[in-house]
């Protein structure tokens, strides 16, 4: 029963050293692309609520308003579609 899952340790080899390299660099890349995506995203939100509270002609012409004569209704009151 000693040889059943015992034996001898290999030491890695070349390949395997450069394929474990290539994972841990790939998933720095990944958590750095992953941070700058959401510092971008932090700062679209800020800007939205930059122009929400400023308002004016900013948010009269502004693709960030909710409503308006330009867009379309979503429901109507009284049951209407």
């Amino acid at each position: 029963m000693a040889g059943l899952g015992g034996g001898r340790r290999r030491e890695p080899s070349a390949e395997d050293l450069r394929a474990q390299e290539q994972a841990r660099e790939a998933q720095e890349r990944a958590e750095e692309r992953a941070t700058t995506q959401e510092r971008t995203e932090m700062r679209g939100a800020q800007a939205r609520r930059r122009l929400l509270r400023r308002g004016g002609l900013r948010l009269l012409f502004s693709p960030a308003r909710q409503e308006g004569p330009g867009m379309p209704t979503t429901r109507m009151l009284g049951g209407g579609s």
